[in-house]
């Protein structure tokens, strides 16, 4: 019988829970194997543009401080084996997880680009997929990868990212108005006590529009707990939409600092808004990297519409730096664009490109590899390539 897009969004927000509650399969067959002890993942690049030449004699590898020997070197270009050199590395193309976090208010047409790109890319039999909205996650394991049709996926996806955004939004959207609102009350503000109730109700407004802006990485915690024991692959992609605040023009301003009743009040208000506290990333960075998790983060520039009225400032600064820091500290990209879903084709196509190295634990030291604390480190013997590595 014919799977509808209507069973396939139900079975898609069932599946959902899957990285959250199961240690045991990720819904495709990815599982720690045995001989991935002594494997190191490494990519290498030149001005962005994937190195496909080098070889074993090209590499140093160091773990815990201590040169390593290479057995074994497999390159994986396009999702095949290209080349191979020594020891033989068992299922050599690893599986890929991505999971990409949707931050925004506003359904824009581009997030809908993103999913098109994201479901139309070529992808491994064992790849699996979750899209994380404002509202909730929704898994797409292997198996539904690969027995729905694509546009099936597309539009399972497009449907749960479009009502979610929409719905979660609507409060910051509806606390935008009203603060754009009040900007365009001061000018009409008779006495210093109706601006100063303007101001106070705008100071309100913009406490509820930070509480619910609050950095929550809990999505990014279970996505570590579950996959730390995972060997693949794993890409947790943040696409967060810039986001602005409404404040009174110029004009406005001046005669606002300029009434010594309500100056302090409109001074702290709109001279140095703050959108957020910041937060100690180091213990989830650390996580991340021992868990092999790459963050990339898209920064999803917007045309805000502009009014003579009115100013905006940015807002969204807090959450660029920082999602760039854990993007930066793991060897993801950072990028602001405006056309995000060209930004995950690039990511997605970099994924499909990788050398596998096979280091086994040297005699004197058997437990080099497993130690828990283990630093891996690859060096290149000479050349000047950008590379990303880690334990699998």
């Amino acid at each position: 019988m014919k799977k509808n897009s209507k069973t396939a969004v139900t079975a898609f927000a069932f599946l959902g829970l899957f990285i959250f509650n199961s240690t045991k399969d990720a819904g495709g067959g990815i599982s720690q194997s045995d001989d991935s002890a002594n494997l190191i993942f490494m990519q290498a690049f030149d001005k962005g543009q994937f190195v496909d030449i080098l070889t074993s004699a090209d590499l140093e590898v160091y773990v815990n401080g201590q040169i390593a020997q290479i057995d074994g070197l497999a390159l994986v270009k396009g999702l095949e084996v290209r080349r191979s050199e020594g020891k033989s590395i068992a299922s050599p193309v690893l599986p890929r997880v991505f999971i990409i976090e949707f931050r925004g208010s506003q359904y824009d047409p581009k997030f809908g680009q993103m999913i098109e790109h994201l479901f139309r890319s070529p992808y491994s039999p064992e790849d699996t997929i979750s899209l994380v909205t404002p509202v909730k996650p929704y898994g797409f394991s292997s198996q539904t990868l690969r027995e729905y049709p694509r546009e099936e996926l597309i539009h399972a996806g497009l449907t749960v990212l479009k009502r979610d955004i929409s719905s979660s939004g609507q409060i910051q959207v509806d606390l935008n108005q009203e603060m754009t609102r009040l900007v365009l009350d001061l000018p009409g503000a008779s006495t210093p006590r109706d601006a100063l109730r303007i101001l106070r109700e705008y100071q309100q407004k913009l406490e509820n529009l930070k509480m619910l802006r609050k950095f929550d990485d809990s999505t990014l915690i279970r996505a570590i707990d579950y996959f730390s024991r995972v060997r693949a692959q794993k890409h947790y992609i943040v696409v967060c939409q810039q986001e602005f605040l409404p404040i009174p023009n110029s004009e406005v301003m001046e005669r606002l600092l300029s009434n010594q009743n309500i100056m302090f009040q409109a001074s702290e208000l709109f001279r140095k808004v703050e959108s957020g506290e910041g937060e100690d990333l180091e213990p989830l960075i650390k996580e991340l990297t021992d868990s092999g998790i790459v963050v990339n983060f898209l920064y999803f520039k917007m045309n805000p519409r502009v009014r003579p009225e009115i100013q905006i400032r940015e807002l969204s600064t807090d959450m660029f730096d920082m999602y760039s820091e854990l993007a930066r500290s793991t060897g993801g990209i950072v990028e602001a664009t405006m056309t995000p879903a060209a930004q995950l084709k690039k990511i997605l196509a970099n994924s499909e490109n990788y050398y596998l190295i096979s280091c086994p634990p040297e005699e004197r030291d058997q437990n080099l590899f497993l130690a828990p604390e283990r630093e891996v480190r690859v060096r290149l013997k000479s050349g000047d390539f950008s590379l990303i590595f880690f334990r699998l």
